[in-house]
């Protein structure tokens, strides 16, 4: 089966997989294409009969999520949207950026700051065009690049980003590439997945899910309500209805119902909710998310016999690990493969650092190595005297802590107290070697 999967930057790749596989596969077959190791972070979209967007269930077959004849159609999309720190590809790091990209020009990202705006474009300016250089032409490119971002851009604007530009003289294109993202995750609704959806009172709404609650935007994109998911306690679906109860600052329990185009975008919604509570607050996958399933009319008329039965079963969720779990499973791989992960900004830093490290190390060590000599040295000098060598062992008790002149003087070890009875000489030539 020939699957054409679209790329952020609207390449399209096509992948042959068996037709009773799951989306795990499929998935895998395109991220070892792009050599894509964190594999977590993303998903396939493709559109439901009524124009959904719905995500491609890694764990269930293809064949019974998608309709129509072959090749199936999919997007590679960023899934869930983590801080840029946590990228440890460089190839994962730019299909972020070319996300992100998508999402400034189409609007799910905004921009209100003028700062930060001229700070991106800046860096998109050099991610496109590389260094800056004398062409009278860059004022037209650096215009193109804010229309892509804000409406009819200010020439004021237009040279504030000219001297941004001018500024990154040097910086590498993965460098760029990575600031920018650091910018972009400053913006209030970065990694926000939104829902189309309708109130009780029948009022057109969307409904935003993101890494730290659920937010409600009327059609002008203001913000009507934010649930924060520690104040969320049940989240139900229910044919193309999700229901949400969560607490108020009162104690209270308010109720929230929405209602979306169809029974799968509901799914949907519910979907993102739990899976996105998941893997951004969460410690680990629980059982009752990750072993929660559904049965079609053939799984349910088989359950009627048994409870336990595989026959139609179609798993909920697809998360599989949270955003730490991936992380630290994706360092131990690139160990594996022997590849060292760093963020493209700190490389220069990392390689001086590195150096220096290693200079503070030899120091350290010939110091140690020094204090070690002067413990030994001070080891075999007389206890009492403190001039003279050690060369005697006082008996019984066997110790060996002064001279022999000192010795002749003592009647008690002078570390144990015990009654000297004879003095046996030594004779240490280490020491003596040592000293010289």
């Amino acid at each position: 089966m020939r699957f054409q999967i679209t790329q952020p930057n609207s390449i399209v790749l096509e992948v042959d997989v068996d037709p009773k596989s799951n989306g795990q596969e499929v998935l895998e077959k395109v991220c070892q294409q792009l050599g894509i190791v964190e594999q977590d972070y993303f998903g396939l979209q493709f559109h439901g009969a009524k124009g959904e967007l719905l995500w491609l269930n890694s764990r269930n077959p293809v064949c019974k999520q998608v309709n129509g004849p072959a090749p199936y159609r999919f997007q590679l999309r960023v899934k869930f949207y983590v801080q840029p720190h946590m990228l440890l590809q460089e190839e994962c790091r730019h299909l972020f950026y070319q996300q992100v990209i998508q999402e400034l020009r189409s609007g799910k990202l905004h921009v209100t700051n003028e700062a930060q705006l001229v700070r991106i474009a800046s860096l998109c300016a050099q991610v496109d065009l590389g260094d800056q250089r004398d062409n009278p032409m860059l004022l037209q490119l650096y215009e193109k690049i804010l229309e892509h971002f804000t409406p009819d851009p200010t020439s004021d604007l237009i040279r504030e980003v000219m001297i941004g530009h001018e500024n990154l003289i040097g910086v590498t294109k993965a460098q760029a590439e990575y600031r920018m993202l650091q910018e972009a995750s400053m913006i209030q609704n970065y990694g926000t997945e939104y829902h189309e959806a309708r109130s009780v009172n029948g009022n057109a709404l969307h409904v935003g899910v993101g890494p730290e609650g659920i937010f409600l935007y009327d059609l002008n994109n203001e913000l009507i309500e934010k649930l924060e998911y520690s104040m969320v306690t049940k989240a139900i679906h229910d044919r193309n209805k999700v229901i949400l109860e969560a607490l108020t600052d009162e104690g209270d329990t308010n109720k929230f119902e929405f209602k979306l185009v169809s029974t799968r975008a509901a799914n949907a919604l519910y979907r993102c909710i739990t899976e996105m509570h998941s893997f951004f607050r969460c410690d680990t996958v629980h059982d009752e998310v990750s072993l929660q399933v559904s049965h079609d009319l053939k799984g349910m008329l088989a359950s009627i016999f048994s409870d336990n039965t595989a026959c139609g079963q179609n798993y909920v969720f697809d998360v599989k690990q949270t955003c730490k779990e991936v992380y630290d499973s994706t360092r131990r791989k690139l160990l594996k493969q022997q590849q060292v992960p760093m963020t493209p900004t700190a490389c220069h830093e990392d390689r001086v650092q590195v150096s220096d490290n290693r200079e503070n190390t030899e120091q350290q060590q010939v110091q140690m190595l020094k204090e070690k000599l002067e413990t030994i040295q001070d080891s075999f000098v007389c206890k009492v005297c403190m001039d003279n060598d050690i060369s005697t062992v006082l008996c019984p008790c066997g110790h060996m802590v002064c001279c022999n002149d000192c010795a002749s003087q003592l009647a008690e070890c002078p570390l144990c107290r015990t009654c000297i009875q004879t003095i046996q000489p030594v004779y240490l030539p280490t020491a003596f070697a040592i000293k010289t």
